[in-house]
């Protein structure tokens, strides 16, 4: 399938300290939005339950073992373009990497740095010796789910919920 833009290349470049400060902070913000938009909880829920997944996971910040966070950079330019963090963990005894995180900075969407990101995601999951890459999508999030879908993701488990009104409504 043609989209009509060009092929964009990106680099993944390990996260730096400062980097990491600058992310933290607006992902775990982001990750309580997305619970709030799925109706999983209220905003003060899933704020709460946002901090304790990042403090569990990267409980040693960047040194976090099996962690690997990454600034996406397009790789002619070397602006910074997004963020990926990846976690390379045993499933059915074999390692997988499972994505954590994929964010394409909001001004950069829509340009294919999104595929690029996950091609270059799919790469660095065979460089650390994975058999597959795993990762969550909400429901909500159409763009992402059909970018996955594209790349041969397939759904392992669905979720689904219908919000019941009041008989006679």
């Amino acid at each position: 399938m043609t989209t009509g833009k060009a092929e964009r290349g990106v680099t993944l470049d390990p996260m730096t300290e400062e980097e990491f400060v600058a992310w933290v902070v607006p992902s775990v913000r982001g990750y309580a939005q997305a619970h709030v938009e799925s109706g999983r909880f209220t905003r003060e829920e899933a704020l709460r339950a946002a901090k304790a997944e990042y403090m569990i996971q990267l409980s040693d910040g960047l040194r976090s073992e099996n962690h690997h966070l990454y600034t996406v950079r397009d790789a002619t330019t070397r602006e910074d373009v997004g963020v990926l963090w990846l976690n390379l963990r045993p499933k059915a005894g074999e390692p997988e990497a499972y994505v954590y995180d994929i964010v394409v900075r909001e001004d950069q969407r829509g340009k294919g740095y999104g595929r690029a990101t996950m091609l270059a995601c799919l790469q660095r999951a065979r460089e650390l010796g994975a058999a597959s890459v795993g990762l969550h999508v909400f429901g909500h999030n159409k763009i992402a789910w059909e970018l996955y879908s594209s790349l041969g993701f397939i759904e392992t488990n669905v979720m689904m919920s219908l919000p019941l009104l009041p008989e006679g409504n």
